[in-house]
């Protein structure tokens, strides 16, 4: 059988400085300045962006180590995640074992549930959802990870293929960048939480720790603690990966689960080959309201 890849033609350069190319190639750390010049052609790109890409596809390429994570970020309304190619040697596939593991800690489940069906040690369970997600260039703990790799996570074992937007540009030593994004899935809590509380779980969404939250915002730890508490059992959710999940199986957040069994090109030509269980949402959110 004919292996697919992801097909992605290069847009004209973006001014991307040579220190960024040389980041994205060798998925080093971005120096501050670098980052910032990343993410406005990130932007830019996406601005122009025309196609769907197969989240589930994105994930398996992930997964054979044919793409690495070079950045994921956040602007007011919506969330990307940008990737580099491996070809050759560079290409090292996860452990499936290793793999199967982080795709239950990214779907929301809770990790020591993770560890009772494994039958594994939660340390275990922790040390190897890491190591899988270094292993695709994230630097980061699964509780944390970029709402996209949690959606392409879930897209990789569900029956419906998802898709989000797809650009791509060039760096100016002719590296390839692709950039994935999607409406931020916490937009649809503007009508159900507080200004306070919805600033709070936005934070939460890009991946910050309580105690970078509460220093975001002046305030304690604790109270920060409390607000997300209150929020996850008004939402009925355990936790952010199950409430990022959620969000996602939402209607309205730029993303389409399609019942064909393959994913149309864009009017530019980029294609990607063939190819949560989700709670009524009357039910899901009953008890949800904003407050006075």
């Amino acid at each position: 059988m004919t292996s697919h890849h992801l097909v992605v033609p290069v847009r004209e350069p973006f001014a991307l400085p040579a220190e960024v190319a040389h980041a994205a190639q060798s998925r080093s750390l971005l120096t501050a300045a670098a980052r910032e010049a990343l993410r406005l052609s990130v932007i830019a790109a996406d601005a122009h962006a025309t196609a769907d890409i197969s989240l589930a596809l994105l994930w398996r390429e992930l997964a054979r180590g044919r793409y690495g994570v070079v950045d994921g970020f956040f602007s007011e309304e919506r969330c990307h995640l940008v990737l580099s190619t491996h070809a050759g040697s560079a290409a090292q596939p996860i452990d499936p074992r290793r793999l199967e593991i982080l795709v239950a800690v990214l779907g929301g489940l809770l990790q020591k549930n993770v560890a009772l069906d494994f039958d594994l040690a939660p340390s275990t369970i922790a040390l190897n959802s890491r190591l899988a997600l270094e292993s695709m260039g994230v630097k980061s703990k699964p509780s944390r990870v970029h709402p996209l790799l949690m959606l392409a996570a879930k897209a990789a074992s569900d029956s419906r293929p998802t898709l989000a937007k797809c650009s791509s540009f060039a760096t100016r030593e002719g590296r390839e960048l692709l950039v994935v994004s999607a409406a931020r899935p916490d937009l649809q809590l503007q009508a159900l939480l507080p200004s306070a509380e919805l600033a709070v779980i936005r934070r939460l969404v890009e991946g910050l720790s309580y105690v970078e939250i509460a220093r975001a915002r002046g305030t304690a730890t604790r109270t920060i603690a409390n607000q997300i508490t209150a929020v996850f059992r008004r939402l009925h959710v355990s936790g952010r990966n199950e409430l990022v999940q959620r969000l996602f199986s939402e209607e309205g957040l730029g993303l389409r689960a399609r019942r064909t069994s393959g994913i149309a090109a864009s009017k530019t030509g980029v294609a990607a080959p063939r190819e949560a269980d989700a709670e009524p949402r009357n039910e899901r959110w009953a008890g949800a309201r904003r407050s006075a």
